[in-house]
């Protein structure tokens, strides 16, 4: 090694001496200098796996059935326009507050829940995701870490970590800092221009989709003033994203050649509203804040009486309130409004249904998640609640069938393996209960939990090497040991 990377590592280590002794080391196996040769897409993928693993392990994801769902699907209308790629995209939301979005190796999207909250529109959050993805489909990570090798190889697998664990984590900004020096700072230009091609790429797929992209000004500006105020805590190199003043002007210019407005068209009726959208980015207020900061800010929101269905939703995140501070009556008043103000929504029947559930009215539940069911046959969150209703009443041959069908169809949702490793339990196959803990803990970022259910599974598994349980078990032991050496 130089010694640079020698000089950096010190200085690394000791702005995160606090940090858990096993995160550092996960930190240091990420990072060793790669070999200076192209990235293949092989070696790429190997990248994303180990960093998705970092990721886990340093931040909260938001592995909810309907949030998860509902990025899935917007990501896939970009995909459709994008053609064909050479990975398999994942989208994942990240419990952070920090306005941020980020693409890594492989096909791994990343959104903060902070700027869906942002986010006043779909194809506002919509534009981003774009962005995001054509980094990835041009492939600018690994392009970015090849040019950087060049420069310095420990420099280059710093900044790369540190790349993809800034915004918002403590320990990502202290790699982040123990990088930038050197030849390492000067490759951020690199970036900058993949971000431009990004733009142009998200710009092309906005049209493709039949989006408004004048809802990318919407974002940029945001942008903007958040960087205002950003410029006066931090140096400017350690802004991930160039000037958004630029980017505002590339995007203002395309409309105004097309002759398109530089405002987003308004939504003149209630057929325009999106209403996944805003219950979503509800849903994702009252999971990531408390009842006693979301409660006055709702109650503030509906005090002018305005019966704009936007405004209007912020009744469905009462609800939620009601919901977690187990105020039950409160909660089925306030959803009863919505419901009757969107009818054709299925998924508020299910919503319903689970606080008439929490609320110890079982049979009533059960009656409004069949017709949540009946309307909308393949929603995972519908088949989640409904299968986790059938389980806490103990009626598991009504739950495990469900759950089997959700495993083919959200195979990495931790909580869907909690639940099924629990009944499984239950029905006496500890292997198999013990196996699927163990993807639970290993989706939640809990290495050691995870091989610890695992080696389990694997002593109880009846044929033992013969068994299927088995034989699973420990492939996901060796996946896990390759990605945590």
């Amino acid at each position: 090694m130089t010694d640079f990377f020698h000089a950096t590592m010190q200085n690394l280590l000791g702005r995160i001496k606090r940090a858990p002794a096993l995160l550092c080391l996960l930190i240091l196996a990420v990072i060793q200098p790669m070999p200076a040769q192209a990235v293949s897409i092989q070696d790429e993928r190997e990248l994303g796996e180990r960093l998705l693993v970092l990721i886990r392990k340093e931040f909260k994801l938001l592995d909810e059935p309907d949030i998860s769902t509902y990025i899935r699907a917007l990501g896939k209308e970009v995909l459709d326009v994008a053609g064909p790629q050479p990975f398999n995209y994942h989208f994942f939301v990240i419990n952070n507050r920090e306005f941020n979005a980020f693409a890594a190796p492989s096909g791994l999207i990343f959104i903060h829940s902070g700027l869906i909250e942002a986010s006043d529109s779909e194809g506002e959050l919509l534009s981003v995701m774009a962005h995001e993805v054509g980094h990835a489909a041009s492939r600018h990570y690994a392009d970015r870490t090849d040019k950087m090798q060049r420069i310095n190889l420990g420099a280059t697998a710093l900044a790369l970590a540190g790349m993809i664990l800034g915004g918002g984590s403590a320990l990502g900004e202290a790699v982040v800092a123990g990088s930038l020096a050197g030849g390492a700072t000067a490759a951020l230009q690199f970036s900058r221009q993949d971000e431009e091609e990004a733009d142009r790429l998200a710009w092309k797929w906005m049209h493709e989709m039949g989006r408004d992209p004048a809802e990318m000004l919407g974002m940029l500006r945001k942008m903007r003033n958040i960087s205002r105020f950003r410029r006066a805590q931090l140096p400017p190199y350690l802004l991930t994203h160039p000037e958004p003043e630029q980017r505002l002007s590339y995007i203002e210019d395309r409309l105004h050649m097309e002759g398109l407005p530089t405002r987003p068209q308004p939504r003149l009726s209630d057929a325009d509203f999106e209403f996944q959208f805003h219950r979503v980015r509800q849903r994702i207020f009252a999971l990531t804040r408390s009842p006693q900061e979301l409660l006055p800010a709702l109650q503030h929101r509906l005090r002018g009486g305005d019966d704009a269905p936007e405004v209007f939703m912020a009744r469905f995140g009462l609800s939620q309130v009601y919901l977690a501070e187990r105020q039950y009556d409160k909660a089925i008043a306030e959803l009863n409004k919505v419901i009757d103000r969107f009818p054709q929504q299925a998924i508020l029947l299910a919503d319903l249904a689970i606080i008439q559930f929490e609320a110890g009215r079982h049979e009533t539940a059960l009656g409004n998640m069949a017709q949540a069911i009946k309307r909308e046959p393949d929603n995972p969150y519908i088949l989640f609640h409904r299968a986790r209703i059938y389980q806490q009443l103990g009626q598991l041959a009504a739950a495990l069938p469900i759950y089997e069908r959700l495993l083919t169809m959200t195979p990495d949702h931790s909580r869907l393996h909690f639940r099924y490793g629990q009944a499984r339990s239950d029905l006496g196959d500890r292997a198999a209960g013990h196996y699927h803990l163990g993807l639970y803990h290993w989706y939640e970022g809990d290495a050691r939990m995870a091989s610890h259910h695992l080696n389990e599974a694997i002593r109880l598994d009846p044929a033992n090497e013969e068994g299927t349980i088995g034989r699973l078990a420990r492939a996901q032991l060796a996946s896990i040991a390759r990605l945590e050496k």
